[in-house]
């Protein structure tokens, strides 16, 4: 990327900046497929709302910040992390579509990573990830919070109990057909 312009690392923990960087997440987001497909948090008012909200530092235990990669001052890449206890979880993340063959998400996540080492802004970085995102060459430590099961409401076709051992049963066939399929 950098043979097309200058590239660089932003980042904004509060003040215009921080407002700045959610206000081009919002741009970027809406801008790519998740606007195209109405999905986009700028698609709808109370959730740009929500994002300018809960993106906009105040005191307290959680702190917020944003991070940018920038095309010749141009954010290309946003990242809005929440940081408590330690833990910087990178909650959203957008980059521009039309550089999509540059990995401009996967630069900056490989940007925050160094900063995390650089300036020690958390203990530990958690990509809000599944298992299989473009990200684990990054992120290759697993800690798992927790396993949710929807059941719908009205008539239960299933039992939850039944759903429970469909889930386990899922997520054990999947790890065993990945480890099948490294061997080869």
């Amino acid at each position: 990327m950098s043979e097309t312009g200058t590239v660089a690392h932003a980042c904004a923990t509060g003040g215009s900046d921080l407002a700045r960087l959610v206000a081009a997440f919002l741009d970027l987001e809406r801008a790519g497929w998740k606007g195209q497909a109405g999905t986009a948090m700028a698609c709808r008012p109370e959730s740009a709302a929500l994002a300018r909200a809960l993106f906009t530092a105040v005191p307290g235990p959680v702190a917020v910040r944003a991070d940018a990669l920038t095309l010749d001052g141009r954010p290309v890449a946003v990242s809005l992390a929440l940081v408590s206890g330690g833990t910087a979880t990178l909650l959203k993340t957008a980059y521009d579509e039309d550089l999509r063959g540059h990995a401009p998400g996967l630069l900056l996540e490989a940007e925050i990573v160094r900063a995390c080492h650089e300036t020690g802004f958390a203990d530990r970085l958690d990509s809000a990830t599944l298992e299989g995102s473009a990200l684990e060459g990054l992120y290759r430590d697993r800690v798992p919070v927790a396993e949710i099961i929807a059941v719908p409401p009205g008539r239960q076709v299933i039992s939850l109990e039944r759903r429970l051992r469909l889930a386990r049963f899922e997520r054990d066939a999947r790890a065993a057909a990945k480890r099948a399929l490294r061997r080869r």
